[in-house]
């Protein structure tokens, strides 16, 4: 049941509020507000002790729409929003982020003013019109992310610079990886621990790794031992750390050392996706995040 707000909920006759078609154009972008369109939706239906689905019925659209005006992917249409700030009681200065409820920019009055003098067709074609530009640049967006992003997995073991991590029995987590020219050809993202691997790995950083075992004198090396994993550096066939004040031991046979992998390199914080990308990501790349999730049954 809904807890009641200043408006209450009431029944919604049923809309074809589906369509993105609010939008605002940009001038000095010291003037334009930042809007938290989704964020603030998702505050007030949650407030409303509201699910997606049943607000998606008293407003007679589909879930995804309510998931899309939430990740801010679309807009609802004019009539609608007025709908919305009347049935969860949301303030139209806080929906568009506007100072204290009442202050546009002077570019953003104009715009208002020439819509509201438009007749119903006039304004049904700016909506059309705006619909059509904001699906034009969500698709841009989205073909942007597929090409240039990849899914990769982040094993949940980590790689000890120090004595070794115990192995973790545990499904790998995905991440989205921005493509740099190189990662792509790596099979798999591992978190270092420890320091001893500094100062070119730290703790916590990621590293692209490339199973195999065959490496070159010099390479660093993802290693099993009967420690754990490790990353090191090898010369003459033998394991080094690059910390001076933190040496790696000698290993004998009975340490049980394999060569896992060679690292590739290490994750750049450019190489993340912006947080307000990763839902964008969930739904552009769903068929690998499918497939990966059925490869370690988590379906």
């Amino acid at each position: 049941m809904a807890k009641q707000s200043k408006k209450a909920v009431v029944t919604v006759k049923r809309s074809s509020a589906s369509s993105s078609v609010v939008h605002f154009p940009q001038t000095d972008k010291n003037e334009q507000p930042e809007f938290a369109f989704g964020a603030v939706i998702r505050k007030y239906r949650t407030q409303n002790e509201l699910s997606q689905p049943k607000l998606a019925e008293l407003l007679g659209v589909s879930r995804n729409t309510i998931t899309n005006w939430e990740n801010d992917r679309a807009r609802p249409e004019v009539e609608t929003i007025r709908i919305l700030c009347s049935m969860l009681g949301i303030p139209l200065y806080e929906l568009f982020a506007l100072p204290n409820g009442s202050q546009l920019s002077s570019h953003e009055k104009v715009v208002f003013r020439q819509y509201r003098k438009l007749s119903p067709v006039g304004q049904r074609i700016v909506d059309r019109m705006i619909e059509s530009v904001m699906g034009e640049e969500q698709d841009a967006r989205d073909r942007y992310l597929d090409e240039n992003y990849f899914l990769s997995e982040l094993q949940s073991t980590p790689a000890a610079a120090g004595p070794g991590c115990a192995f973790i029995d545990t499904p790998p987590e995905y991440m989205f990886i921005k493509k740099n020219g190189y990662n792509e050809s790596s099979d798999a993202l591992i978190r270092v621990s420890g320091a001893s691997m500094e100062p070119q790995y730290h703790n916590g950083d990621l590293v692209y790794v490339k199973y195999t075992q065959s490496v070159e004198d010099g390479d660093i090396v993802i290693c099993s031992t009967a420690d754990g994993a490790v990353i090191k550096q090898m010369l003459n066939h033998k394991l080094y750390s690059l910390n001076k004040a933190l040496p790696y031991g000698e290993k004998s046979e009975d340490d049980h050392v394999t060569i896992v992998g060679k690292v590739l390199g290490k994750v750049s914080p450019l190489e993340l996706p912006a947080d307000d990308d990763i839902p964008l990501l969930e739904e552009v790349k769903a068929k690998e995040v499918r497939e990966f999730k059925k490869k370690y049954g988590l379906l």
